[in-house]
């Protein structure tokens, strides 16, 4: 795989892992990180880390602020919801995202 950046910006780990990698950073979420994070646990609880949409409600702070909109959205007439590319150009076949095994 040709690489896509010609400079490295500065912090950045693009290539760190090699020319052909495609998990990044997460090439350093080992099977004994996992063991060491889960035993960090004490209580073994979870809680949702994001806020609800309608919290903290109305649009009093900000008048621009309204509530999410479910639609799908047309392209020449079809259905935008999971569109597929390659009905508009037969070269299109989207992006190929590699599928990631975490368990062992």
């Amino acid at each position: 795989m040709a690489k896509r950046w010609a400079n490295r910006p500065e912090g950045s780990t693009w290539g760190e892992f090699g020319e052909d990698d495609q998990l990044g950073r997460l090439n350093l979420l080992t099977p004994d990180r996992v063991r060491a994070a889960t035993a960090e646990a004490k209580a073994g609880k979870t809680f949702c880390l994001s806020l609800p949409l309608d919290y903290p409600g109305g649009n009093v702070l900000n008048p621009r602020r309204l509530p999410p909109r479910l639609f799908s959205s047309l392209r020449d007439g079809k259905q935008n919801f999971n569109y597929r590319f390659d009905q508009d150009n037969p070269k299109h076949l989207g992006v190929r995202v590699p599928r990631i095994n975490l368990v062992a």
